[in-house]
């Protein structure tokens, strides 16, 4: 259920968080970070296709 303190300053927290990261946002390091993370999720995103489509060939040549 909805509380009536969820609209409080615990909001203004949470646009400042959201403000934080936009300042972040052209930052060198943080655009080679995300750039890290991207390429690793990709990576093991395939890895894992991989390793699926390699287990369903092998077992079902029984």
């Amino acid at each position: 259920m909805f509380h009536i303190g969820m609209a409080g300053p615990k909001r203004s927290f949470a646009n400042g968080t959201w403000h934080a990261i936009a300042l972040h946002h052209d930052d060198p390091a943080w655009i080679d970070a995300r750039d890290r993370m991207v390429v690793g999720l990709i990576c093991c995103g395939l890895l894992s296709a991989f390793l699926i489509d390699m287990a369903v060939l092998y077992f079902s040549m029984f």
